[in-house]
């Protein structure tokens, strides 16, 4: 596990399933949202939509999960499970 600032916040890198590699990041500044996708080595998407929160424990907001686990066949419809979150 590592830790980074990344767009103004806490960034707290785990592979979801312990392989999973991001293959696309975006971060949204206008909702204050960075929307990645992971692929398994099952070769399986992972799409997940991060938003900023304050956390008292640290000085800087922390990036947490918004959305539920969902899985997608391909990377075009991890984007397109994305765009729900895209405001």
């Amino acid at each position: 596990m590592s830790m980074e600032e990344k767009h103004g916040a806490i960034w707290i890198d785990v592979e979801v399933d312990g392989s999973a590699k991001i293959v696309f990041e975006c971060y949204i500044p206008s909702v204050q949202k960075v929307h990645v996708i992971y692929l398994q080595e099952n070769g399986c998407f992972l799409p997940c939509s991060f938003v900023s929160k304050n956390d008292p424990q640290w000085r800087l907001p922390l990036w947490s999960q918004e959305n539920e686990k969902a899985v997608m066949p391909t990377i075009e419809s991890a984007k397109e499970y994305l765009d729900n979150y895209a405001s």
